[in-house]
């Protein structure tokens, strides 16, 4: 997430994270709505990082059909 963001807060992420288990919040200082395309080399090594560092989260289909049945986006 940029610092600059003028669409989404940055404080946003960090509410976000907290309440997120295994989540990492990156805030990309003088970079706007579109990390990846500010500072493409940082966006890949932090994400590289991230899929390297993590274990892939389990979803069964049971708990993906309640998420889906309570999301309120059409």
């Amino acid at each position: 997430m940029g610092r600059n963001d003028a669409i989404i807060p940055s404080r946003h992420a960090t509410d976000a994270g907290a309440t997120l288990p295994g989540s990492r919040i990156e805030i990309f200082e003088r970079v706007g709505h579109f990390p990846h395309c500010e500072d493409p080399e940082r966006f890949v090594r932090v994400l590289a990082d991230f899929i390297e560092s993590t274990e892939p989260a389990t979803v069964t289909d049971e708990q993906f059909a309640r998420a889906v049945a309570a999301s309120t986006i059409v």
